[in-house]
């Protein structure tokens, strides 16, 4: 009698079994959360919210933004690392929270490649060469002119010592043969008043100086994407006036170390096809970024040359941070 019980309800049972692990499989089944480390209105927060939509989509959920600033980014970071490792929690990063701050400042306790799997790298930025008007100068050219004939003379300032904008403009000074100074400052906005206002000559700044730009404060004389961008088409790239500079800012997305790997490959897929719909590629192009969207391997290789090249200007010297 036991026998023939366990026989009718054995089908029962097994169908069960196989619809919950169906069910398990049909990722995701909540609302995925994206923490932007940094406050809300920024680059990575608008590029956040035009692509988290778009993967939503593509998922068939929706993706919330969670803002949570502070410490270079280590307390979204480390509240992403905390969370479980399920994919349901979503990191934005950077170079400096990739690269440059685990080689730059003691306290940062994030190790990104060991603790981090790369999604993609969603976009390419881009920096633009500004200078003070009062300087007299149209072209790079004419900007290696003067920077040579009164070497030392001439400052630029970044958002701090150590900051890919740092390297970058150690980098570009290398690249065009001149000697200038360095000004840290705390933020873009006091570096553009200062070049806009005479007192700073000249800085590398993200597409927050086209505010500046449009206004005819500032004078951008090139911009380091491998080709112009269209937020500032009548400026020329480095590359296009034949000189070898570009910069490496990008955004990425990251989940913690110890997400499974179907779940990270479902994730690449919608992210890649988030930004390659026409809609979201032409928002994020009008804004002067180029799309990306590639494999982990790629952010991973990325990571890794950034890391290489500026352990090499800290080692040398170029790079001074005090």
């Amino acid at each position: 009698m036991i026998r023939s019980l366990l026989a009718k309800l054995l089908p029962t049972v097994l169908a069960a079994a196989a619809l919950g692990t169906a069910h398990a499989g049909e990722w995701p089944e909540r609302p995925i959360k994206l923490v932007v480390p940094y406050p809300a209105g920024g680059l990575t927060d608008i590029v956040s919210r035009i692509v988290g939509e778009e993967v939503g989509k593509a998922l068939n959920t929706s993706v919330v933004i969670e803002n949570k600033a502070g410490a270079g980014g280590q307390i979204g970071l480390q509240g992403v690392l905390q969370a479980p490792k399920d994919g349901y929690t979503v990191a934005l990063v950077v170079p400096a929270t990739m690269v440059t701050l685990p080689l730059t400042n003691p306290d940062y306790k994030i190790k990104p490649l060991e603790q981090f799997e790369p999604i993609t790298i969603a976009v390419d930025t881009f920096m633009a060469l500004v200078v003070d008007n009062r300087l007299g100068v149209k072209t790079v050219s004419d900007f290696v002119a003067l920077a040579k004939k009164k070497p030392g003379d001439l400052n630029y300032g970044t958002p701090g010592a150590g900051t890919s904008f740092h390297f970058n403009n150690v980098l570009m000074a290398q690249k065009l043969g001149i000697d200038t100074a360095h000004v840290p400052y705390k933020g873009e906005g006091a570096m553009l008043n200062d070049i806009a206002g005479g007192s700073l000559h000249y800085a590398l700044v993200s597409n927050t100086g086209k505010t500046y730009v449009d206004a005819g404060q500032v004078t951008a004389l090139a911009v380091t994407s491998a080709k112009r961008v269209n937020s500032l088409p009548n400026v020329p790239s480095f590359k296009e006036l034949g000189i070898d500079f570009t910069t490496d800012g990008w955004v990425g997305y990251v989940v913690a170390k110890g997400t499974p790997a179907p779940v990270l490959n479902k994730l690449n897929a919608a992210f890649v096809k988030a930004l390659n719909t026409p809609a979201v590629k032409k928002r994020l192009e009008d804004m002067g970024y180029q799309v990306v969207a590639g494999t982990p391997e790629h952010f991973v290789n990325e990571v890794k040359a950034g890391t290489k090249k500026y352990s090499e200007l800290l080692r040398s010297g170029a790079v001074k941070l005090n």
